[in-house]
């Protein structure tokens, strides 16, 4: 009888194991939606397109130090332990609460860096 059944939706074992095997991924989609939605809410759009243009005017004026600071903080996290790793991950997810244009800034320096990478290509 249950072989009938219509399987719908997602159990939570298979987000469980999804957001275990894909932790980083499932980390970052949840601070850029975060940041997305409370930049509309408490700061405004205008505020996070300006910082996220500033990062990426920086990111392209000094791709060395963006990368430089970016390896260092990965770094810094990846010798942690899974539950400080966690911990962090927290706090990053309330920092996009609190301060989304942040999270902007930081993606723009992140593209800033990339787009002039590629551009020496």
């Amino acid at each position: 009888m249950d072989d009938n059944k219509s399987k719908e939706g997602v159990s939570v074992k298979e987000i469980e194991k999804f957001a275990k095997k894909h932790r980083f991924e499932v980390f970052f989609s949840l601070t850029f939606i975060l940041a997305c939605f409370f930049s509309f809410i408490m700061w405004g759009t205008g505020i996070a397109i300006a910082l996220a243009a500033l990062g990426a005017v920086l990111g392209v004026i000094f791709p060395v130090a963006v990368e430089f600071v970016n390896k260092k903080v990965f770094h810094f996290i990846f010798k942690q332990e899974d539950i400080t790793q966690i911990i962090l991950a927290v706090v990053a997810l309330i920092l996009a609460i609190v301060v989304p244009p942040l999270i902007f800034f930081l993606l723009g320096a992140h593209g800033g860096k990339d787009y002039f990478h590629k551009a020496l290509e």
